[in-house]
């Protein structure tokens, strides 16, 4: 399997996500069509300084954009049979995009997109994921949301979120941890990182960086970072699991793809959780704007068959 040929098409993020799927390591993988998702591709094909072919790319990404801004939710109260009325209508929807069927059609395995429900004591919020599974191993899409649906409907988001991480293929010890929640702690995602501070230069994002190396106070070694196999991924310190399953990830990508671009892979993985996880402590949300670790972060949004004749990996 050659990941150019297989996953080629992909933005590189999820196209190493869905190689490591495709190769076993991980059993899913997910993408949220977001304003964050959307933008940095059109801001990676459009930029002067990147080596991408961009063709009919941008008009599909502002077309699918479009249909994620306009949708409008429609249920007048929390119950079984709205939701899954309304994950009906919305699905049909989302499932129009032209960013589905280009994933799809891109993905040697199974690709599909579910409307997604998060409720918030009576408040209820919607977003929507893409999930990337092997076509021997895949859930139902309507599987996925009844189990949404059922932790909206009995507020046990706990439930669907241990659900999703086994999805993603993340270690159970770890999913305990990022559901330890006490009052009495920082958060898991704080904690998660916080004992690799010391390799993040305290000042570094607070600057506008050129390069993800601009990041570290040192070069890292892979076992500095073979816990953060997934982006948004919060591993528990010290986990033998967790580094070991980003071990045989980094092994496998790396049979048959630059090394260079695994590391890379791996360390913008690591920034980005710690960013992630700084900006919460402070009461933020926002996921980091492509560019935002630098000229990889933003070369990682661009098709990966483009990134590997970039002048970076070539």
């Amino acid at each position: 399997m050659t990941p150019s040929h297989e996953v080629g098409r992909l933005p590189t993020f999820a196209a190493l996500d869905g190689y490591a799927v495709l190769t076993g390591q991980r059993r899913g993988a997910s993408i949220q069509p977001d304003e964050t998702y959307f933008g940095g591709q059109l801001q990676a094909l459009q930029h002067p300084d990147t080596e991408s072919s961009a063709g009919y790319r941008p008009q599909m990404l502002e077309d699918s954009r479009k249909t994620c801004n306009d949708i409008r939710v429609k249920i007048d109260s929390i119950s079984e049979q709205n939701l899954w009325d309304e994950s009906k209508r919305l699905r049909r929807k989302l499932q129009c995009m032209p960013e589905v069927s280009y994933l799809d059609q891109g993905f040697p395995g199974r690709c599909f997109v579910v409307p997604e429900w998060l409720r918030t004591e009576n408040r209820l919020h919607y977003g929507s994921r893409i999930y990337l599974f092997r076509e021997d191993d895949p859930p139902e899409p309507t599987d996925i949301l009844q189990k949404n649906i059922d932790s909206v409907v009995n507020d046990t988001i706990e439930t669907f979120e241990r659900y999703q991480g086994q999805l993603h293929g993340y270690p159970d010890c770890c999913i305990d941890f990022y559901q330890d929640r006490s009052a009495d702690q920082p958060s898991p995602e704080w904690r998660s990182v916080d004992p690799s501070a010391e390799l993040i230069r305290e000042e570094a994002f607070e600057e506008d960086l050129s390069s993800i190396d601009d990041v570290f106070s040192r070069e890292l070694a892979p076992e500095d970072i073979y816990p953060f196999f997934a982006r948004e991924f919060f591993p528990e310190p010290g986990c033998e699991t967790a580094t070991a399953k980003g071990k045989a990830i980094y092994e496998e990508l790396s049979t048959a793809l630059p090394d260079e671009l695994v590391h890379d892979y791996f360390r913008l993985n690591f920034a980005y959780n710690n960013l992630v996880a700084r900006t919460m402590v402070h009461g933020g949300d926002q996921r980091p704007a492509a560019g935002r670790l630098g000229r990889e972060h933003l070369l990682f949004y661009l098709p990966l068959q483009d990134v590997l004749s970039s002048s970076k990996y070539a």
